[in-house]
């Protein structure tokens, strides 16, 4: 999907700023790094989680890790507000750029090589490095 449906999709959810995030590669069409993505992943706190258990049909994909699904294109993992680390991009919270840096070194996916070789030269440039 791209930005702008990523987008309709994010804000049709009505989450309050600051109650979410939108992670990894769906984050990384709002540094205009990518132009597409496969699905919404979010990260998203308690009380965004139990609005969304009464306004959506929300699937459990694995309850141990709160992990959970709607529809066929929105993962979301339920974290503590604090852990939430975010700034607002076209009306939407999306991870910041060391954010996402950091979860794709963390996860050390082959698929994730060429991301991340382009967020650090995205982060350096900002810097004016």
């Amino acid at each position: 999907m791209n930005k702008l449906t990523l987008t309709e999709k994010v804000l049709s959810l009505q989450l309050p700023v600051g109650s979410y995030c939108v992670l990894a590669g769906g984050a990384m069409l709002f540094y205009g790094l990518r132009e597409q993505t496969q699905d919404i992943d979010l990260h998203i706190n308690e009380q965004a989680f139990a609005f969304l258990l009464q306004t959506q049909n929300v699937r459990t994909l694995d309850e141990e890790r709160r992990h959970y699904a709607i529809g066929d294109d929105v993962e979301m993992y339920v974290v503590p507000s604090e852990t939430i680390v975010y700034e607002v991009r076209d009306g939407v919270c999306v991870q910041t750029a060391e954010e996402i840096l950091a979860l794709k070194k963390r996860l050390g996916r082959e698929k994730d090589a060429a991301d991340i070789k382009v967020l650090i030269g995205y982060i350096h440039a900002c810097k004016g490095e």
